[in-house]
C-alpha cells in the first residue's frame, strides 16, 4: 500500500515538473530569443558605428593634412604646355603602376565658362589590378583629373588577367582674362578704323 502511494506521488510530482518545465520554456523561450536578437542588433550597430567613426576620422585626417589653398586647375595658361605636362604625368603614373604605355596623345580641348578642359588620350596594357590602381591614382590627384571615357579589352584570362585600357583623362585649365579681352579689343579697333574712314 505504501509502495503504491509512493509511486503515485512520484508520478504526480513528475507530471507537475513536466508541466512547469513546459510552461517555463513556452514563456521564457521567446523572451530569450528576443533578447538574443537584440544583442545581435546591438553588436551590428556597434560595428557599423565603429566603421563610421573610422571613416570620419580618416576624412578629418586627410582634410587636416591637405593644404587649404589647393588649386584644382592645371598649372600654366597655354593648352599645349598643359597637355604636354599632363601626358608626361600620366606616363609616369602608369609606369609606376607597372603598366606598359602603348600610346598617349593630346585631344581637342573643350571650353565651359571660366575654364578650359585639357583632354589626353592614354592607352596602357597590364594586369587588371594595376589598371584599377591607375584609375584610382588619376582621380585622386591634385590638380583634379577626371577619367571621362574608359574602354577595356581582356588580353588573357586567369588569375593574372591582363587588359588593354583606353582612357580619356581631362583636367581643367583656368581661362586667362587676356584671352577673353583680345577679341573685344580687336573688334573695337575695327570699329574705330571704320568710323575714321567714314569721316
Amino acid at each position: 500500500m505504501t509502495g503504491a502511494l509512493l509511486r503515485r506521488r512520484l508520478i504526480f510530482f513528475g507530471m507537475n515538473c513536466a508541466i512547469v518545465s513546459a510552461v517555463f520554456f513556452a514563456i521564457m523561450g521567446p523572451i530569450a530569443s528576443h533578447f538574443a536578437e537584440r544583442n545581435d542588433d546591438i553588436l551590428d550597430s556597434a560595428s557599423q558605428l565603429a566603421q563610421i567613426r573610422h571613416v570620419a576620422d580618416e576624412a578629418s585626417r586627410i582634410a587636416k593634412s591637405s593644404p587649404s589653398d589647393t588649386d584644382p586647375y592645371l598649372p600654366g595658361a597655354e593648352e599645349r604646355v598643359a597637355s604636354a605636362d599632363l601626358q608626361a604625368n600620366l606616363q609616369a603614373v602608369a609606369g609606376a603602376k607597372g603598366l606598359a604605355v602603348q600610346a598617349v596623345r593630346g585631344l581637342a580641348e573643350r571650353r565651359a565658362g571660366q575654364w578650359r578642359a585639357v583632354a589626353v588620350g592614354l592607352e596602357v596594357e597590364g594586369a587588371a589590378a594595376a589598371v584599377r590602381e591607375l584609375i584610382a591614382a588619376i582621380e585622386t590627384q591634385t590638380p583634379f583629373l577626371f577619367v571621362t571615357d574608359l574602354s577595356l579589352r581582356t588580353l588573357t584570362d586567369g588569375d593574372d588577367m591582363r587588359m588593354r585600357a583606353s582612357l580619356t583623362v581631362e583636367g581643367a585649365l583656368r581661362s586667362s582674362p587676356a584671352s577673353t579681352a583680345g577679341p573685344l579689343l580687336t573688334e573695337n579697333r575695327h570699329d574705330s578704323d571704320a568710323k575714321a574712314a567714314n569721316k
